[in-house]
């Protein structure tokens, strides 16, 4: 005569094998979908570049215009730079709006491209957010250090979306671009005390966002 505990093992070993099986096959569908998805990332043209290229020269001209007011170029007081740069992103989520309205739609009804858009507009929403509580904490702790970090972490997020779209889409030049955003990060903060730092953020910003944009979008086009 069986155990009661012998019983009820046996139903359960086989509940085990068959969760196991399902949980297999299941990561082959998710490793199936992941590849298909790479596969068509090659031949699918990205959408985003417009957005890339206006952030990257905006962005680029804001820091050199904030690189001349830190050298007191242009008479204006200490915290014009942090009125220069939400200025900047005034005029950046204005020619979003625009481009959103206005640029060509093919191939943006694509899963890859509705995911990358998605992954921009969440780091976008991650630099707001910085931006603001970079605010808060100066005005609470009466100090404008907290902007040291500012384009390190700038650079670095940029770094992290141009990853991600190297890994969805498959093209392996973005990889570099990535890796050179981060890169920068790096190099961004070794200058951290010296008065070319904004200069080299907004050099760096055309470089590695509006240029590798200005790419994508005329490949775009190019297939269009």
């Amino acid at each position: 005569m069986l155990c009661p505990w012998l019983l009820t093992a046996i139903p359960f070993r086989s509940l085990v094998r068959c969760a196991m099986i399902q949980d297999n096959h299941s990561l082959q569908q998710d490793i199936s979908f992941l590849r298909a998805l790479a596969e068509a990332g090659q031949h699918t043209p990205l959408t985003f570049g417009p957005f890339l290229l206006a952030g990257g020269l905006i962005f680029g001209v804001a820091s050199a215009v904030a690189w001349a007011a830190s050298l007191h170029l242009l008479g204006f007081g200490p915290d014009a730079i942090i009125w220069i740069y939400g200025v900047a992103m005034a005029v950046h989520c204005a020619c979003i709006f625009i481009l959103a309205r206005t640029t060509p739609v093919t191939g943006a009804a694509s899963f890859m491209n509705q995911a990358m858009a998605q992954v921009w507009q969440s780091i976008g929403w991650c630099i707001l957010t910085v931006f603001l509580a970079g605010l808060l904490i100066m005005w609470r702790c009466q100090t404008t250090l907290v902007w040291a970090l500012f384009p390190s972490l700038i650079l670095g997020l940029y770094g992290t979306g141009w990853l991600v779209a190297a890994l969805i889409s498959g093209q392996k030049w973005l990889q570099i671009v990535a890796a050179s955003s981060f890169i920068g990060a790096l190099l961004s903060a070794i200058f951290i005390n010296s008065p070319y730092l904004f200069l080299l953020y907004g050099g760096l910003l055309v470089l590695l966002l509006a240029v590798p944009g200005g790419v994508l979008m005329r490949k775009h086009n190019a297939t269009a």
